[in-house]
C-alpha cells in the first residue's frame, strides 16, 4: 500500500474534500479535472481524471479486461477513449 499523505473527513451527506496538498500535486482544480474512485482489492484509490468530450460505453467483458490489465506490471496510456477501446477489442 502507498504512503498516507493526507486525510479528509466525510460530511453528513457523504461528501469529502480533496486536501490542498493532493490538489496541488496533481493539479486538480474546479472545472479542469474530475477525480475517479478505483476499487483495488480491499481499498479505494483516488486519481485525477481529465474531463473528456468524448465518452464511450464499455461492456462488462471490456471492464473485466481492464481490471485484469490493471493488476499487471507496467502500464499503457491512450490519448483517446476510442484508441483504448480498439486496444481492448484486439485482446
Amino acid at each position: 500500500m502507498g504512503k498516507l499523505v493526507a486525510i479528509s473527513p466525510i460530511g453528513k451527506n457523504g461528501q469529502t474534500v480533496v486536501p490542498a496538498l493532493i490538489r496541488k500535486m496533481f493539479k486538480v482544480g474546479p472545472g479542469h479535472t474530475m477525480v475517479g474512485f478505483y476499487v483495488n482489492g480491499s481499498h479505494v484509490e483516488l486519481a485525477p481524471v481529465s474531463i473528456m468530450k468524448e465518452t464511450l460505453d464499455y461492456t462488462e467483458a471490456e471492464l473485466d479486461k481492464i481490471a485484469q490489465l490493471a493488476k499487471e506490471k507496467g502500464g499503457r496510456k491512450f490519448k483517446t477513449a476510442e484508441s483504448a477501446k480498439k486496444f481492448l477489442n484486439n485482446l
